[in-house]
């Protein structure tokens, strides 16, 4: 059997580094940019934080310029048959009542398949200038940074 020759010179052990993240908090930041996510059924809005000064949890990498995700999962066929976890609604109603209260937060129109589609299509969303509630979350040993609300701020230069 022939030895195999691996380029290069590492030590895992020595090297690893668990990725910073950004604390739990309020942040500005803007849409740069939105798309759809055909396998989740969701919106899917990538926010650049900006303005905001301080670094994450390695004590030294800045937290602008970090990128989050937000997703807005919508109803897929079947969801008006199934209950939520905690039984008080269908899935297509909670998801439908969570959709309204973001539109409203972002005040932005997300009335229908086709408006959704057409906004997304000429980046109408993008660049719109945001507040979002980042939390800590832990999935299959893997902990990362997630927006828990985002809702849209007016900027004249830096005032709200």
């Amino acid at each position: 059997m022939e030895e195999a020759y691996i380029p290069g010179d590492f030590n895992v052990e020595e090297e690893f580094k668990p990725e910073p993240l950004v604390p739990q908090g309020t942040y500005h930041g803007h849409v740069t940019a939105v798309s759809y996510d055909p396998d989740q059924n969701a919106v899917v809005w990538q926010i650049t934080l900006n303005e905001n000064g301080g670094v994450k949890s390695d004590g030294e990498t800045p937290i602008d310029g970090s990128i989050l995700y937000y997703r807005n999962f919508l109803p897929r066929e079947g969801d008006e048959n199934e209950l939520t976890r905690d039984g008080r609604m269908t899935k297509r109603q909670a998801k439908i009542n969570m959709l309204r209260r973001f539109c409203d937060a972002m005040g932005v129109d997300m009335s229908t398949p086709a408006r959704i589609a057409e906004a997304i299509r000429n980046t109408e969303w993008v660049g719109l200038h945001v507040d979002v509630q980042v939390g800590i979350r832990e999935y299959e040993g893997q902990v990362t940074n997630e927006i828990r609300r985002m809702t849209a701020v007016s900027f004249m230069g830096k005032e709200k």
